[in-house]
């Protein structure tokens, strides 16, 4: 898995378990394939090299972490697990709009 989808994941993970919702969650892919994830309070925007900006391929916000949080009752017994496919699926669906849940 690519650093920063592997950090997104991580991170995401961990604010939902705590219900974190300090920050909004960013997975950016650079010009150069480069994963870049970061976690900010405010809108982010990241940028290539040449000043173009760099394609948003991921974003976990507030009211998300929210709502799987008070789903985890409902997977008590594989949380993590189940944190992962949700966020794998995010992604997933994120990236394609034809993407049929």
């Amino acid at each position: 898995m690519n650093n920063g989808k592997e950090a997104f994941i991580q991170a995401c993970t961990e604010a939902i378990s705590t219900l974190d919702t300090s920050n909004t969650h960013y997975l950016f892919e650079l010009k150069s394939g480069e994963q870049v994830y970061q976690a900010k309070p405010d809108h982010f925007f990241l940028y290539n090299e040449d000043g173009s900006p760099a394609k948003l391929i991921g974003l976990f916000e507030p009211s998300f972490i929210r709502s799987y949080h008070a789903d985890l009752p409902n997977h008590s017994d594989h949380i993590k697990t189940w944190i992962y496919k949700e966020l794998e699926e995010l992604l997933t669906v994120f990236n394609n709009p034809d993407y049929i849940c």
